[in-house]
């Protein structure tokens, strides 16, 4: 007879915990004064306010402790608002749709035609081989090539992976043994360049779809928009990036890869043609159509469904692909928790969370200060909670309300948390860098990997301090 699978204590205990806090405050703690009148002012009822609450901290204790998957425990957190707070089904479910959710559908079956045919591939190699072969050409590389390719597809983890797959490829042909510096070097340049640049663009990664989403209606922050707003940080994670990598793991001897390395990799790859010349005409159009959403009113998430339609029309992606492609799970987990804004709305948590948390930042009376708080607050959270879209969504939906006090919009919130929480100091904070360390683990120990984060950590908070009178220029702030 098996054993039976013994539960790790941490995670018995977010799941426990959370099923008593959530009794507790559904049905036996009354609501604080504060609370009562908010809940009133919007039409609701203390009690009824205080069942969301527990509610929603039974979804956060277990997404802490990794009790379920994400999916389903936001799906056990919107049925339970059916349940036991009266929220009517259509608006528990009313986020799955909104354009962000069908954004999300459409742009990762596009991520997965353009990952099929081997295009994502031909472009990186295709950029790699101008670069020299030199030490620093090729970190330069790995950093610009990377940045130029995040915003092809909108998953980090595959971008990630090619990224320092190549990137390990380049350190044996150049000479550098397991743990070397050099070694060390090129696979940072490559999770720097195609990993963690993702915040430079909306369509970087799922998390930049998770901000667009959590922004309340009418916010009006187009793919263009974006990265226009971005463009400071991106240069100083980049050009820091590159002075870190070359601070900390610069090797003894540098090794160098014959002209041709890149050259017959690239040309290993065939004409392009087909299918892949097909998903290339469908990204790039795709692409200049969210560039120009704004002065053409086409919405990006019409762009998206179309560009996805194309692929299964003209035969990219298998019909039977529409089961696998979209990434159902994250679209679930998504679509659950952007509603959590419109439910504490209904309620009046957000008025009263305003009142909680405006007298604080108040105190301050400096958004330098406001912004570094907030971005020191999202890194202590994420020693704690593992997921990256329930981190956005949590700290968006708390600080949202005080944006005014803050001095910054809520779109700029959002870009604080997104890119100062993409950490790694411990394996369980960041599964897409846990995904691409395993790729290469038995050349390179964890550890080596720290320091670099804690630097990045730095890069992100300078770099947005350096954007805020930039930010205020363009009215974020």
């Amino acid at each position: 007879m098996n054993a039976v699978k013994k539960i790790p204590p941490g995670k018995l205990i977010c799941g426990v915990g959370g099923v008593i806090v959530c009794l507790l405050f559904s049905f036996i703690l009354k609501a604080p004064a504060s609370l009562e009148a908010a809940a009133v002012s919007a039409g609701s009822t203390g009690n009824m306010a205080m069942r969301i609450l527990g509610i929603t901290l039974l979804a956060v204790f277990w997404w802490i402790g990794n009790v379920g998957t994400d999916w389903m425990t936001t799906l056990v957190m919107l049925l339970l608002w059916v349940l036991l707070a009266d929220v009517p089904f259509t608006t528990a479910f009313s986020a799955f749709g909104s354009t962000s959710t069908w954004l999300i559908v459409g742009a990762f079956c596009l991520s997965e035609a353009v990952s099929k045919t081997g295009l994502f591939t031909r472009i990186s190699w295709f950029l790699l081989r101008i670069f020299p072969p030199t030490f620093t050409g090729q970190v330069v590389a790995m950093l610009l090539v990377g940045a130029v390719c995040t915003p092809l597809i909108p998953s980090m983890t595959a971008k990630a992976i090619l990224g320092v797959t190549v990137a390990s490829g380049v350190a044996t042909a150049m000479g550098y043994p397991n743990n070397s510096a050099g070694r060390y070097a090129l696979f940072m340049a490559a999770w720097f360049g195609f990993g963690v640049t993702a915040p430079a663009f909306v369509n970087g990664s799922i998390f930049g779809y998770t901000v667009l989403g959590a922004l309340p209606e009418g916010a009006g922050v187009t793919y263009g928009a974006w990265f226009i707003a971005m463009i400071p940080w991106l240069v100083v994670v980049l050009v820091g990036g590159f002075v870190l990598i070359k601070l900390m793991y610069r090797p003894e001897q540098t090794g160098a890869l014959t002209k041709e390395y890149a050259i017959e990799h690239y040309k290993s790859l065939g004409k392009l043609e087909g299918k892949e010349l097909q998903s290339a005409f469908i990204l790039a159009g795709a692409v200049i159509l969210w560039v120009l959403e704004s002065a053409l009113g086409i919405p990006a998430a019409v762009t998206a469904l179309i560009a996805a339609l194309l692929c299964f029309a003209l035969g990219i992606l298998d019909k039977k692909e529409l089961a696998t492609a979209p990434k159902w799970s994250i679209v679930v987990f998504l679509g659950g928790v952007l509603s959590l804004g419109a439910i504490f709305s209904r309620v009046g948590i957000n008025v009263w969370l305003q009142a909680l948390i405006t007298p604080l930042f108040e105190r301050m009376n400096n958004t330098f200060l406001a912004a570094f708080v907030i971005m020191v607050m999202v890194v202590a959270l994420r020693l704690i909670m593992a997921s990256f879209s329930a981190t956005i969504i949590i700290m968006m939906t708390v600080l949202t309300p005080v944006a005014p006090a803050i001095g910054l919009s809520p779109f700029i919130i959002g870009i604080l948390v997104y890119t100062v929480e993409n950490c790694w100091f411990v394996r369980y904070q960041n599964t897409t860098f846990a995904t691409c360390y395993e790729c290469v683990k038995d050349t390179l120990d964890y550890s080596g990997t720290v320091k670099a984060c804690l630097g990045y950590v730095i890069l992100c908070i300078i770099g947005c301090l350096i954007s805020i009178p930039y930010w205020s220029a363009l009215h974020y702030i």
